[in-house]
């Protein structure tokens, strides 16, 4: 599987030149309620997106999106479980009036389909893809999904999950590029302590995604804050953001 590999027909996104209060460029999710709370990626820094909502794909590909426009770079997004949607990527383009076909070419996508291809492709080749292209941010998608195989002994996934993640961290701050690491199921893949444990004590920043009663529970670990969002279908808007528009 080769990182060049371009996803179909592809994608563009909404333009968000918002600066930190350092004025440092970060990577929003298009969302003023999340955004506030938030913040955004940041260059050099490790996010993880933990979440049990599919919310955790709308967000992925809003800020793939968000990463061409933002940053003015390409993106690499390394796949571990077969998440990548063009025609999702392509819709997002269209509802912020962006070009597809300029934002797709901006991104670059390696899908594994083995715990050691996805070791491969982040060890091995992730960091001549991010020099070769220039790229600004970096995404490893369902990171832990592959190696809750059961043919593969504990102690093994933990080392390969660890080398993933320190590789990640080490690219993030040696060429400041924004970093982004999610995970599907946080309560079912994260039951083992010393997993949890590995990926919440090596990133950056952590976003956590939860279902509540009707609506979803988004905790900072971090800060130790905590918010609930009530989702809205793409076609809506909330009063907050139809008032920005």
């Amino acid at each position: 599987m080769s990182l060049s590999t371009r996803e179909a027909d592809s994608l563009a996104i909404v333009p968000l030149r918002e600066l930190t209060t350092h004025g440092e460029r970060t990577v929003r999710t298009s969302i003023p309620t999340l955004d506030a709370f938030f913040g955004g990626l940041r260059p050099g820094n490790v996010t993880l997106l933990d979440s049990s909502d599919r919310m955790l794909f709308d967000l992925t590909h809003i800020l793939c999106v968000n990463g061409v426009s933002t940053l003015g770079q390409d993106v690499v997004w390394v796949d571990g479980g077969n998440s990548v949607n063009p025609y999702e990527l392509g819709r997002i383009c269209r509802r912020f009036g962006l070009d597809r076909t300029e934002v797709l070419d901006s991104i670059s996508v390696a899908r594994a389909f083995t715990a050691y291809q996805l070791v491969s492709l982040i060890d091995e080749r992730l960091e001549e893809e991010v020099r070769r292209t220039g790229a600004g941010m970096v995404i490893v998608s369902c990171l832990p999904d592959m190696f809750q195989d059961k043919e593969m002994r504990w102690s093994e996934s933990y080392q390969l999950i660890r080398r993933c993640v320190e590789r990640l961290r080490d690219l993030s701050r040696g060429r400041g590029v924004a970093a982004l690491i999610t995970n599907y199921g946080l309560m079912k893949i994260l039951q083992r302590k010393s997993l949890k444990n590995l990926l919440y004590g090596m990133a950056d920043d952590i976003v956590r995604i939860e279902n509540a009663s009707r609506c979803l529970r988004i905790t900072l670990p971090n800060r130790q804050e905590t918010m609930y969002y009530h989702a809205v279908p793409h076609n809506q808007t909330t009063l907050e953001e139809f008032m920005r528009r």
